[in-house]
């Protein structure tokens, strides 16, 4: 079975998805979306809102010649072969194509909601990615390249990398997390952490006061497992990941206001819960002392959240 393409994860409605990569080719990116999510809402979508952007990345892009004519539009695929014909010599390939130079697509990811219904997993999900293409560096740069994959890393030493052309938009996907999420929930063994992460967030307090979306996006992703099936798969990242400014011999009132001090920074209550679980910004050694403090009587929690603490501390996890 070969896996979905990613704009095919999950049931969206055609003419959105077909109406979101329409817009996506036609607009230009501007600070906060505007232009693009006033459209997406003027031709009959819902309302998007802008969670969380995520940069540093890049892909391969064309090869120049010596001109700065384009040779190629797929930089990897022309390589490759360039790599095989030249019997997988750097030197050689070098002096085959002289003062040819390789693109890269600089990109961020963004990431907008729209909320559908009270519960965490009720809201689309729009992936968009940012792009300008730069120049990276010339082919002839790269000596002593022993692969494909290290003539794609750009050598240090170089210039920063000048612009070849306007940002622009790519759509990535669009989600339905409901439907996805029980695409997860479907597979056979062992239920996947974010399904606890969220079954969780709906009964916290911080479920009862925000939309899981208001704070969190899902980083979706499928592969083939050994069995050529495809696994899906959620992580939530957080739109604001405040940074844990306890001390580790703090117990009873002190720990309280350090916890509460962490959830005002977050934008909402029992935030460190959920910072705890999903990576390590808040340290897994809190619950352990939260719950001694409990049985002691010092009850700075509300009764759900309290719940959701002694379950940690009977079966831990982390995502």
């Amino acid at each position: 079975m070969n896996a979905p393409s990613p704009a095919a994860t999950a049931a969206v409605p055609d003419h959105l998805d077909e109406l979101a990569s329409r817009l996506c080719a036609a607009i230009r990116p501007v600070p906060g979306h505007a232009t693009l999510v006033d459209a997406l809402r003027r031709e009959g979508g819902p309302q998007f809102t802008p969670r969380l952007s995520r940069g540093g990345w890049f892909r391969p892009g064309r090869i120049l010649d010596a001109d700065g004519n384009s040779v190629a539009e797929d930089a990897l695929g022309w390589l490759e072969q360039a790599w095989s014909e030249v019997g997988e010599d750097a030197d050689a390939l070098a002096e085959r194509y002289p003062g040819y130079q390789l693109t890269r697509d600089q990109g961020i990811t963004h990431y907008l909601v729209s909320i559908r219904g009270t519960g965490p997993t009720d809201y689309l999900q729009l992936e968009v990615e940012e792009l300008q293409e730069v120049n990276s560096h010339p082919l002839d740069a790269c000596e002593g390249a022993d692969s494909v994959e290290a003539l794609v890393v750009r050598p240090e030493g170089l210039p920063p990398p000048a612009p070849l052309g306007r940002r622009r938009y790519s759509f990535r996907r669009l989600t339905d997390i409901a439907t996805h999420l029980v695409l997860i929930g479907a597979q056979a063994g062992k239920p996947a952490p974010v399904m606890r992460f969220l079954d969780e967030w709906a009964r916290s307090s911080a479920g009862q006061q925000r939309h899981f979306s208001d704070h969190w996006v899902l980083a979706l992703s499928e592969h083939l497992d050994r069995y050529r099936q495809t696994r899906f798969s959620a992580v939530p990242v957080a739109a604001h990941a405040p940074s844990w400014q306890g001390t580790e011999e703090a117990r009873g009132t002190e720990l309280a206001q350090q916890l509460h001090d962490f959830d005002r920074a977050a934008g909402y209550s029992f935030a460190w819960y959920f910072h705890m679980v999903s990576g390590r910004r808040v340290p897994r050694s809190l619950p352990p002392k939260v719950y001694a403090d409990l049985q002691e009587d010092l009850a700075y929690l509300p009764q759900r959240d309290i719940a959701l603490v002694k379950e940690w501390v009977e079966a831990p996890y982390s995502i």
